[in-house]
């Protein structure tokens, strides 16, 4: 038997080689595996979010109506609500060059921003250095932009200037500075 020349056999173990491979390849990454495959939309998943974010809103005039901060914020697809994390609202009332201070742990703004939700250890206080400081603190409080309104069915806790005031519901109107108290009103104050 004659014998095969070196280079066929080469070319033909070359060729066995890369035939293998191709088979190889060919099961591993078929063709139908770069077919589009349907996404699964899940709407309680959210579709985007915020990390330290900063959103300053301008009204009409173009001075702050508010300034939020949030240490993330999260958007629903679902609802088309944004859950906030440590929310800081900064709300400035027409006129006034001091913004009334909003801050919670957690907080929930509707779509459109119709109404902000702020819920455990919430802290609502006007920010005026030459006026006394009155700190409303509540678990739960509803803020109504559009309406420069907030209200609670919550216990609600107010200091200012060696007074406490303890009571069931606060509806506090924004827009001229009055505060609601509406039921179980208890006073404490401290004589100097």
């Amino acid at each position: 038997m004659p014998a095969i020349p070196r280079y066929l056999r080469t070319g033909a173990l070359i060729g066995l080689v890369v035939a293998l491979a191709l088979a190889v390849g060919y099961f591993n990454i078929r063709p139908s595996s770069f077919d589009q495959q349907a996404l699964v939309i899940d709407a309680s998943q959210p579709d985007f979010f915020m990390e330290n974010t900063r959103i300053l809103m301008l009204n009409e005039q173009g001075t702050p109506a508010y300034q939020l901060r949030s240490a993330r914020a999260t958007h629903q697809r679902d609802d088309d609500s944004t859950l906030l994390e440590q929310p800081n609202l900064l709300y400035y009332r027409p006129g006034e060059a001091h913004p009334w201070l909003l801050q919670a742990q957690q907080g929930v703004v509707t779509a459109g921003g119709e109404q902000v939700d702020m819920i455990t250890d919430v802290l609502l206080q006007r920010q005026d250095p030459s006026a006394p400081t009155a700190r409303m603190t509540t678990q739960a409080l509803t803020l109504y932009p559009e309406r420069d309104y907030a209200e609670t069915a919550q216990s609600v806790r107010i200091e200012s200037a060696g007074s406490e005031t303890t009571a069931t519901g606060m509806q506090v109107f924004l827009d001229d500075g009055r505060l609601e108290l509406l039921s179980n009103v208890r006073g404490q104050h401290e004589l100097h």
